[in-house]
This record gives C-alpha cells, structure tokens and sequence, in this order.
C-alpha cells in the first residue's frame, strides 16, 4: 500500500489551458504532446496515470498509449466524443469534455486515479466496480462533485439515505449507485414508487398478505421488505405515502420487523432503505402530512440533486451522451451538436430536467435523421422560440454626446454576464466564448464588481 499522496499524473496534449487546469488540481503532472516522448518519460519516472487528449492522437498512436498498462483518462471536445466513447470500449478508464474547470477536473481525476494512494492492488475489482457504478451519473461541476462523494461515503454504512431532488433529477440513479457500492450488491435492490400505487394497495405491496387476508386473496403474497431481504428498498415518492402507512413504516424502519396483512406472525428483515421525494417534506410536516418522526429516521444521510437549470454547466455532456446513446440504439451516424444547437438548448429552463432533456435528445436524433450534426431545427418548438442569447442594444451616440468610458465598461459588463449565463456561471468556458484567458476572465469580474458568488443568479 502507498501512503497518502497526490497523484502523479503525465498529460499527452497540446492543449495549454488543459494543461493549467491540470496543474490547478493536481500539482505533481506533467505534459508532452508527442507519443516519443511519453515513453521516455514512462521509461524513466514513476506515473500513476495518462490524460490522453484525442484530438491531437492518431489511431496508432491511441494504441501505442494503452500498451503502457496505466489508468487513462481520455479528453475530447463533443466534436471527438464517439471516438472517446470508443476509447473507453478498448480499455481507457473514463472520459471527460473539454473544457473543463480545475474542480471538476480534479473530481475525475480523484475517481480515475484513486488519488489519495491508499488502494491495493488486490481492490482493483473494487475500483472498477465503483466506475461502473457512478458511470451512469453524468455531471462534472461542484454540485454533482458533492453528490459523488456523498454517494461513496454512504454506500458503506447500512443508514438510510433521503435523495430530494425535483421530477427528471435522477433520483433513482443515485439509489442504484449506492446499492452497487455498498456490501449488499450482490443481494436484491428493490424499487417501489409510492405515488404510483394507490394508497388501499401499497401497503400490501409493501408487507404482503397471508391466504384468505381479504376477499381475492387465493394465496399469500410476498411484499417489497421481503424480497429486498439482505439487500436494498429503495422507496420512490415517499411524500405521497399516507400518515397511517407512514406509521406501520416506521416501526419497520426502527424494530426491522413486520407482519403481512392478515398474519399476527412476526417476520424480521435485514433492509437498508433508500428514500427519496421530489416533494418539500418539511413543508408537508408543517401541514400535518408528514410525520416528523419519520421523516428524521429517513433523513440520516441526506443527498440534494440540483435540477438542470443549476447545472447548465453539465448541459452539453448530457446531451452528447444522449445524443450517442441514441445514435447508436437506432443505428444512425454519430452526430455532433454544433453551437448553436447548444445554444438553444442552453437557453432552455428545462422543467423536465434530465429526463426531458433525454426526451427531447432521442426526438430530435430521430428527426435528423442520417444527417451528422443535431440542427436547432430537430429541437422542440418550445425550445426553438427562445431567443438563443440576449442581444445587445444597438449603440447611438446622442447629440449632446456621452461618456465613452462608461460606456465601454458597460458593453463588457454585458458581454461578461452574457458569456456567463450561456455557460452556467462556467468561467473557463464564459472566457473561451470571448477568447480570453480564464484569468483575465476573472480578473475583468473583479474589477466591474462581478463577484463569483453572484454566478448562481445567472443560472
């Protein structure tokens, strides 16, 4: 076992801001642009990882890399993304879209190269394990890099766990992904959406029922608890469960026993519950519908996922997932997503949140057809209708003249906060949309009084 340290990482690229993003995050890299000299590099010092950046390697060379036998991380820009996707099919570890802030970048790096050093290599199953686990959540900012950690700190420990997030967030990936990372993976993860089943019937779905229990009852009926025995019930909706069940839950939750309906027989279950609402609990406690026991013995650990709108920074990788997921599902030509169709979808609210954006993905895939770039045309009319950015006003010098200073200042002020809320409050790319460098990004914030903490608002 290696002690504690960052790791020790070699970038192969010609990308510079890549590069300073790199060292950002992770101190100990260091950079090359050509195949020659990674392996002289690797011949002569100690690496604990590859980024491999695609749009500067040929096919031969993308080869030569995976010989070396190291975690890799492959770069690209959406343009490279069914190559990188391939990447990964042939043996790298992960990929991650350029451009890409220090934090998230140095989220990946984290889970790519186990970071901290304190993996043997007899857990190496355990790391891909975890990979395979978290790959299904796509998100890159500080949010989801809180999501992340929260997930592998909770999937060891039998608590339950309340994942709140609105319609479309991706709730029950989460539940999935702690399942998968937790002692119990290889038992039963059972899911059961509480706002799905009528109120008479979800407590026998929950507990299930002896023969004879109530008319129609020709044989008895194992619940949810006891197929989840040993493993994980992950219970959906739980705000819309009625106070009665919530009561019989809550014995269930403190003394892991029950009886199925018409039964006095005690049965006892080992089940790690996973809860999760789209609803404002506490607000339904003030209104006496939800029990403010249960909802502290829900609320142990809990997880917050952001909806769209507070991640646009996430938005193009979603959609180019979506957009190569269906791609290949209906065997048409991998398609990229030129700006101004990232544009549209950027100025987009997204009520739907995920989940309607992967809607509106797999549509307008179908709709273009063999053509190889999503148009803003294939997009929905509520999403083509928007103006894709806000424009600035025309500028006219009044007779009596004006301030050209303030002026000035105020056309950047604009163009700064433009370039902000096209991208999510991402300075890195906000700077790359004006060609700037992030630092002279951030320093022409300070000075208009742009302060970072106010980017939320610009969501």
């Amino acid at each position: 076992m290696r002690s504690k340290s960052m790791s020790k990482l070699l970038l192969i690229s010609t990308d510079q801001d890549l590069f300073q993003a790199l060292s950002a995050c992770e101190g100990n890299a260091r950079w090359t642009d050509s195949l020659e000299e990674t392996q002289s590099l690797l011949a002569a010092e100690h690496f604990d990882g590859l980024l491999c950046d695609l749009t500067v390697l040929g096919e031969e060379e993308w080869s030569g890399i995976l010989s070396f036998g190291l975690p890799v991380l492959v770069v690209t820009d959406a343009q490279g993304l069914s190559a990188a996707v391939q990447a990964v099919k042939d043996g790298a570890t992960d990929l991650l879209l350029k451009p890409a802030e220090p934090a998230a970048l140095a989220e990946v790096c984290r889970r790519v190269f186990q970071a901290d050093g304190a993996v043997e290599v007899a857990t190496a199953g355990v790391a891909t394990d975890k990979k395979k686990a978290l790959s299904r959540i796509i998100g890159s900012g500080p949010q989801m890099s809180r999501v992340f950690e929260t997930i592998e700190s909770a999937a060891r420990f039998p608590s339950t766990v309340l994942v709140v997030g609105e319609t479309g967030t991706g709730k029950e990936l989460v539940a999935r992904a702690i399942h998968e990372l937790s002692p119990r993976r290889e038992r039963p993860l059972v899911s059961i959406n509480c706002a799905a089943i009528p109120e008479t019937l979800l407590e026998d779905e929950l507990f299930g029922h002896v023969k004879g229990a109530f008319t129609g009852a020709h044989q008895a009926r194992v619940g949810r608890f006891e197929q989840a025995d040993g493993g994980t019930l992950f219970l959906d909706e739980i705000g819309e469960m009625s106070l009665g069940l919530q009561a019989k839950l809550l014995r269930v939750l403190q003394e892991r026993e029950f009886e199925r309906l018409g039964s006095g027989r005690t049965i006892k279950v080992d089940v790690r519950v996973i809860a999760a609402t789209s609803a404002d609990l506490e607000e339904r406690i003030r209104r006496g519908e939800f029990r403010k026991d249960l909802f502290y013995r829900l609320n142990v650990v809990a997880i917050k996922l952001p909806p769209l709108r507070e991640r646009r920074c996430d938005l193009r990788l979603l959609a180019a997932h979506f957009l190569n997921q269906f791609s290949t599902e209906y065997g048409l030509p991998i398609k990229s997503l030129p700006t101004a169709t990232l544009e549209r979808l950027a100025a987009y609210d997204w009520p739907g949140n995920i989940r309607e954006l992967q809607n509106v993905i797999e549509r307008a895939t179908i709709l273009s057809g063999t053509r190889s770039q999503l148009l803003p045309g294939d997009l929905p009319e509520e999403i083509t209708r928007l103006e894709p950015a806000r424009s600035l006003q025309t500028l006219s010098i009044p007779d009596d003249g004006l301030h050209f200073e303030t002026v000035v200042s105020q056309i950047e002020r604009e163009l700064l906060l433009e370039s902000l809320r096209r991208t999510g409050g991402n300075k890195c790319q906000a700077a790359r949309l004006l060609n700037l460098k992030r630092t002279t990004f951030i320093e022409k914030l300070k000075r208009l009084n742009l302060s970072p903490e106010a980017e939320p608002a610009l969501s």
